[in-house]
């Protein structure tokens, strides 16, 4: 479990994946302030925790998780999602029937906001159930142990994109699928004002980290350019999405183009940062 300044929703987040109906090795592991121990133990939540006052990137408290856990696979959650029922014996049938790799898709933990709705549309479209194989992205992987002893471990100094890195390392080596059952709610926001200011951020530092990725400086333009086709491609999504949500993505789309001229702001005015030491 994946945890900054002890997030506020942590709680529920643990509890999302101690009540799977499979046994799992919960471990969290927080950075940049904070008493997460105590506030899962005041919630009857006891699991180790490890925390760190400065701030970690993901990479690192990745690692970290991986150092202070023993199963044979790994799944790695940030703190503002939670693992829907059956996201556990999802991954654990697809990795005893051999992928060394399993994503699960997404979906938004807040299903009456029209915010919500469109912030997940903008960013993470290529993650839905209801997306096209051929354009699905493999996401929110959980992993062999394997692969960490064969490739490395997540690269720390990075401040977003880590598991895109490790993933590039294996990817023609080692079978990753996507686990039907497995689906992560994410808590997206559900304020228009912090929708497009979360766009923006989003925009600058998926541009920043595509050039440290890549070795260079910011990919503004490679970021910023593919976002009008996309958000024509989410109203298609919208439409062929099952009927039960098809109505809140379609009233969702307006706010998907505001959020679609705010990311590409955020990529085309990136500017270089320093690497922590």
């Amino acid at each position: 479990m994946l945890s900054y300044q002890d997030e506020p929703f942590l709680v529920e987040a643990v509890r999302s994946v101690l009540d799977q109906d499979v046994a799992v090795e919960v471990v969290v592991v927080n950075s940049g302030g904070g008493d997460p121990a105590r506030r899962l133990a005041a919630a009857g939540l006891r699991v180790p925790v490890h925390n760190f006052p400065q701030r970690l990137y993901p990479g690192a408290v990745r690692n970290v998780g991986i150092d202070h856990t023993r199963a044979p696979y790994l799944a790695f959650l940030a703190a503002d999602c939670l693992a829907a029922p059956g996201w556990a014996a999802a991954r654990l049938r697809e990795h005893r029937a051999g992928a060394a790799a399993v994503a699960s898709a997404l979906t938004n933990a807040y299903p009456e906001s029209t915010t919500a709705w469109a912030s997940l549309l903008l960013l993470h479209r290529r993650r839905l159930a209801a997306t096209k194989p051929s354009q699905r992205l493999l996401y929110s992987l959980s992993y062999d142990r394997v692969l960490f002893d064969r490739f490395g471990r997540f690269r720390e100094h990075l401040r977003a994109g880590e598991d895109t890195e490790f993933n590039a390392r294996f990817r023609e080596h080692a079978h990753t699928v996507l686990a039907s059952g497995a689906v992560t709610a994410h808590r997206y926001p559900t304020e228009v004002r912090t929708m497009l200011r979360d766009a923006f951020r989003r925009g600058r530092l998926q541009a920043r980290m595509q050039g440290a990725i890549d070795g260079g400086g910011p990919q503004r333009v490679r970021v910023a350019l593919p976002v009008p086709l996309d958000t024509l491609r989410v109203l298609v999504l919208s439409g062929r999405s099952p009927r039960r949500e098809r109505g809140r993505l379609l009233r969702a789309w307006p706010l998907v183009v505001a959020g679609g001229v705010a990311y590409t702001a955020g990529a085309l005015t990136a500017s270089v940062t320093r690497s922590p030491d």
